[in-house]
């Protein structure tokens, strides 16, 4: 269970089984230990992304974990708390998703449903995406789901830019007493998984809750089992 501590408040977060962690909190040398593990243990997804070729296999996983350590110091520096990682097989085609865990500063105008205004601020800035409101244990969170077009790296110096479509799905929940946003993010390589990445985003974003960091040190809790998200469609978790 994640706690992430900002601003005297600390975010507390369940995260589904089967999502594996990527260490951002962790040192240098730890996190590249569990960035091969990832590796390794998503090695039959890569092997079949890659025809049976063992050779590319390969060479995928090492891209793999160097774009994995390069998202870490990123996502670090950004102040997101947690980041974790899911490669699987849907439909016979490989998935591999990344889900974020973080919070906010927000200040949120009284006798205005923060909900709402949230719901509002996303559609204005998202005006092709999906928005929705969506139930909390402790009240109302937001859902957006789009999908945008990605810049790749060329191959070879001089080369024209590559751009493939990505799908982000991310889960926001208002804490109006702590002057908190708790954030939750789900970003795919294929478009066609973002109804899975909604799936996981939305139930982390359900059990979300804050406590007063004092709270959060002294308090003595059993931990809970993790959430299990229902009718995932994915299959072959590495």
């Amino acid at each position: 269970m994640p706690d992430l501590p900002v601003a005297g408040w600390t975010l507390r977060a369940l995260v589904p089984d089967g999502i594996f962690t990527l260490a951002i909190e962790a040192d240098d040398a730890v996190a590249a230990v569990e960035h091969a593990a990832f590796a390794d243990r998503s090695r039959p997804l890569l092997l079949r992304a890659m025809g049976g070729d063992a050779d590319e296999a390969a060479w995928l996983r090492e891209e793999l974990i160097g774009q994995l350590a390069a998202l870490r110091q990123s996502v670090a520096a950004s102040g997101l708390g947690y980041l974790g990682a899911l490669a699987g097989e849907q439909d016979g085609h490989p998935v591999l998703m990344l889900l974020g865990i973080g919070a906010v500063p927000m200040a949120f105008p009284d006798r205005i449903d923060p909900a709402s205004l949230l719901a509002a601020m996303l559609r204005s800035q998202y005006p092709q995406a999906i928005v929705e409101e969506f139930p909390t244990t402790l009240g109302v969170g937001v859902g957006i789901r789009r999908c945008d077009e990605t810049a790749l790296a060329a191959p070879v110096s001089g080369d024209n830019s590559l751009t493939m479509v990505t799908g982000t799905s991310q889960a926001f929940v208002p804490f109006p007493e702590a002057g908190l946003l708790g954030t939750v993010t789900g970003f795919c390589y294929r478009p066609a998984a973002i109804d899975i990445a909604t799936v996981f985003t939305a139930t982390i974003a359900y059990k979300l809750t804050v406590v007063p960091q004092a709270t959060a040190v002294w308090q003595t809790t059993t931990s809970p089992a993790r959430a299990s998200p229902p009718g995932l469609g994915l299959s072959a978790l590495c």
